[in-house]
């Protein structure tokens, strides 16, 4: 059985039953020709047959050449071809990285190995995430936004839905799940493949939570460090003021 690659890519072979003009099957070499311009047409289409998108295909071969027949009554004939292919096969669940190419205030628009869109709507971003217009973005606000996403973010996202219009394919998506978010703020433990490794989404659960926790210790101590601050300017301020009410007091009796 062919695996998934990277990204909901799966290589495999398959076998195309094209329909060529007369002219283009006078010998091998034109035929193939032929098929290839038919196959070109095809790439980045969904396929139900592949069950996916073609996104490439390789070492093209004709498959009984010497039988090929002209069709009856259509005028074309009919040339199977087998070929290395290539083929974008994203599903319900699965998680995929794409890199965010349009933030909204009610969304962020990601392509998948820069040519597949995807949308995922604000109510499927992290709940604690909240959109910061200054500087177009979406980020944490329980982090102090160590966890942010914006244009060109790498991201981590779960497929909720796919739609297709004209053979085009669109991808609905969601970070609202374990496992989902910037990359960088993943880590390595980010799953692109979403072939069901738990182990690694539940190390990438763990350092986000880690993260988390160091950003809120963070902002702790600094929120402590401040107040210390203040406190200690405050007990400067009320010194200077006893000082120089006792000053005040010794020029008045001195006189």
């Amino acid at each position: 059985m062919p695996r998934a690659g990277a990204n909901a890519v799966l290589s495999t072979t398959a076998t195309f039953k094209l329909s060529l003009h007369p002219s283009a099957v006078a010998d091998r070499n034109t035929a193939l020709q032929g098929a290839r311009d038919l196959l070109d047409g095809m790439l980045m289409r969904h396929h139900d047959r592949l069950g996916g998108v073609l996104v490439s295909y390789d070492k093209p071969k004709l498959v009984n050449h010497a039988d090929l027949r002209i069709v009856h009554m259509a005028g074309y004939v009919d040339v199977c071809v087998r070929a290395k292919v290539k083929v974008f096969t994203p599903k319900i669940g699965l998680k995929l990285v794409g890199r965010v190419n349009k933030i909204g205030v009610d969304h962020v628009g990601l392509l998948v190995h820069d040519v597949f869109n995807a949308s995922l709507a604000a109510t499927d971003l992290p709940r604690e995430f909240v959109h910061n217009p200054a500087e177009d973005v979406w980020e944490s606000a329980e982090d102090g936004g160590a966890h942010r996403v914006g244009v060109g973010t790498e991201c981590v996202f779960s497929v909720k839905k796919i739609s297709e219009y004209d053979d085009v394919l669109h991808l609905i998506g969601s970070m609202a799940e374990e496992g989902t978010g910037a990359l960088e703020f993943l880590g390595d433990g980010g799953d692109g493949d979403g072939d069901g490794d738990g182990d690694a989404r539940d190390e990438a659960a763990e350092k986000k939570e880690k993260k988390a926790r160091k950003a809120k210790k963070a902002k702790k101590e600094k929120k402590e460090k401040t107040e210390k601050k203040e406190k200690k300017e405050k007990k400067a301020k009320r010194d200077r003021e006893e000082a120089s009410g006792e000053e005040s007091g010794k020029r008045r009796k001195k006189g």
